[in-house]
């Protein structure tokens, strides 16, 4: 039943069809055709019987009236007449047989191969009526000649010629007819049979062009339609499905199609949005249950001890669940084993898993909301909160290998948005934080320089020896709780650049000379590289100085007492820029901390605020650069900071 709705079998039965018509009309043409000839060559014996029957009668009359009257003209008579006389005989004994049998000679109709006429019961009946009619005839001239064949009596035969050839002349007539009446309605059927099968082969041609032209060319016209719509921008447009065949499994891939175009773009604008993440989800809720089953989305993000994910959002049949955040375990469960792999988890059969795995709280969590089959996908890479994002329908083995792929497809953009959805939450609070921080920045500076100036004072008045120990503590730790707030300031406010050409080669060789104090604390030892000339780059002269006075100094603290920093200045003609590269030989940086270095708070130095770098960075940004950081046992750590060439 299938085979017979394809389009391929429909067209080749159509096609086939009017071959078969076609080639019905062509052979009965060539029937019809070899029928005429068959009746034409019937008609021509006919004829012919017709012709030697009146042969034979004028024969017979020519000679009663032009008897001889000697010997020697009966001889001649004798020799001529009686010749003719029998050859007509012959041949009509000849052709009246053949009618008999129904078989005519090769030689008799004048073909390579015997004919056999297809004579009707009424001719049949006529051709009796003339064999016997001529046997009649026949026996009677013979009688009338006598059994002397070398002196026959052709008179008295050509007088019985004359007197009884009329019975058989008129039944050869009436044998003429009905052969004639036979020819022309066999014909006639041959042709009206023609003609109804020319008739059908055309009206079923017509037919099938119609059947074509609705089956085929228009819904091919709609669907270039449909694809020219898409290419001008319409990527949710439908196509109607008006069959089952070939073309309607095309129609439906173009609709399916069309949905997920339409749903990766209007996932992009949310992207391009920065919605929220309940929003975020909303979307995904309403927008991809035509892509796949879906009866349950909500997204876990992986809490701050690491141990345990929180579902911080979720939506039951397209409308949000009103349910408190919940916090699971994260520890040897589906959702970390999706975390790790960074690949879909297809859950087929939910109830089944729960059952073997009691530990699974989430799942069995999705169990007992009456949800079968679950699909989840990590998102980790693009987001700063590792998390999963969980679809699941209430139907056991719903999601086949198709839906798998398509999430697999648009994993990356799917995880994109709730990263980009999370980073600007993120990015948000943080801006929060540094908008509170300034401000208070702001507000304690001023009572810290009133204490500032209390201290200085008291330290130079007259005290005991321990109240001067204490006021010159609590004054070193007035100046660091000042520089606090001022790299709080810097790092806060927008960076203001004042751009000009900068001899990086100077700048390093005299941040060298007059900071060389640094090193000898610890009888260190700054080898400077920067052969070559031309290292300059438009930038902000006091920033870049801040730049690498903050990493030397890092390295120094970095790097073993009397030991070596190297420091190596070098161009790239072909990328246009200029690389400085710092290198200590101290421990390397432990690899957790890798991860947090430019993370504003973060240090592992006693006495540190945890902005030097995060500001670093930020000026090395702000001059369209980079920083790098690479750390080993047998390499030490070094800081490469890559400028554009001025």
């Amino acid at each position: 039943m299938k085979l017979l709705k394809m389009l391929k079998t429909q067209i080749a039965a159509a096609l086939v069809l009017i071959m078969l018509l076609f080639g019905s009309t062509l052979y009965l043409s060539m029937r019809a055709l070899d029928e005429q000839q068959s009746y034409n060559l019937l008609l021509n014996i006919t004829s012919r019987l017709e012709q030697t029957a009146q042969n034979l009668v004028t024969l017979g009359l020519n000679y009663s009236m032009n008897v001889p009257l000697d010997s020697a003209s009966y001889e001649r008579d004798v020799r001529l007449y009686y010749r003719a006389l029998t050859g007509q005989i012959e041949m009509l004994d000849t052709i009246t047989n053949s009618f008999m049998t129904e078989e005519f000679s090769p030689d008799l109709v004048e073909t390579g191969d015997p004919f056999h006429p297809q004579l009707s019961e009424d001719t049949q009946q006529t051709v009796l009526a003339v064999e016997e009619l001529w046997l009649n005839l026949r026996q009677g001239i013979f009688q009338a000649l006598g059994n002397d064949s070398e002196m026959p009596r052709l008179g008295e035969a050509a007088d019985y010629i004359a007197r009884y050839h009329s019975p058989l002349v008129a039944s050869i007539d009436i044998l003429l007819t009905k052969i004639q009446q036979q020819t022309g309605q066999r014909l006639k059927q041959v042709y009206q049979l023609h003609i109804i099968l020319l008739f059908s082969a055309v009206l079923i041609t017509f037919g099938v062009f119609g059947w074509f032209f609705l089956a085929v060319l228009k819904p091919l016209k709609s669907a270039v339609n449909g694809f020219q719509k898409v290419a001008q921008g319409d990527f949710g447009h439908q196509l109607p499905i008006i069959s089952g065949n070939e073309l309607g499994m095309m129609t439906r891939a173009f609709n399916t199609l069309s949905l997920r175009l339409h749903a990766i773009f209007r996932l992009i604008d949310q992207i391009q949005k920065g919605s929220d993440l309940h929003e975020t989800l909303g979307f995904v809720a309403n927008e991809f249950p035509p892509l796949l089953p879906l009866d349950w989305v909500g997204v876990l993000f992986v809490a701050a001890d690491g141990r345990t994910i929180v579902l911080e959002d979720s939506y039951r049949q397209g409308k949000p669940e009103i349910a408190r955040r919940t916090r699971y375990p994260l520890g040897n469960t589906l959702l970390l084993k999706a975390l790790e792999s960074g690949e879909p988890l297809h859950i087929p059969d939910m109830p089944t898993t729960g059952q073997q795995n009691t530990e699974f709280q989430f799942l069995n969590d999705l169990i007992d909301k009456g949800l079968g089959d679950a699909i989840f996908l990590p998102i980790g890479e693009l987001s700063p909160i590792p998390g999963v994002l969980a679809f699941a329908t209430s139907s056991l083995n719903s999601y086949s290998d198709k839906h798998l792929e398509l999430l697999t497809n648009i994993a990356g953009l799917i995880t994109h948005s709730f990263g980009r959805t999370v980073k600007l939450a993120e990015h948000g609070r943080l801006a929060a934080i540094g908008g509170f921080a300034s401000g208070i920045a702001h507000e304690i500076r001023s009572p810290l320089s009133t204490i500032n100036m209390a201290l200085d004072y008291i330290q130079g008045s007259e005290l005991p020896e321990a109240t001067r120990k204490r006021a010159r503590l609590a004054g070193l730790e007035a100046e660091r709780l000042t520089r606090l707030l001022e790299e709080m300031l810097l790092y806060a406010k927008p960076m203001q650049l004042e751009l000009e050409p900068v001899d990086v080669t100077q700048l390093l060789t005299d941040l060298l000379d007059n900071y060389r104090d640094i090193p000898q604390e610890r009888a260190q030892e700054i080898e400077f590289d920067g052969a070559g000339t031309g290292h300059t780059v438009r930038g902000d002269r006091d920033r870049l100085i801040q730049v690498f006075l903050n990493l030397i100094r890092n390295a120094c603290e970095a790097a073993p007492e009397s030991g070596r920093i190297n420091c190596a200045l070098r161009k790239d003609e072909g990328s246009g820029t200029i690389t400085v590269t710092i290198c200590n030989r101290g421990d390397p940086i432990a690899p957790d901390h890798m991860k947090k270095l430019f993370d504003p708070f973060f240090t592992t130095k006693t006495n540190g605020t945890g902005l030097g770098l995060g500001i670093v960075k930020r000026i090395v940004e702000g001059h369209g650069g980079e920083i790098q950081v690479a750390s080993s046992l047998d390499q030490g750590t070094r800081v490469r900071v890559v400028l554009p060439a001025g």
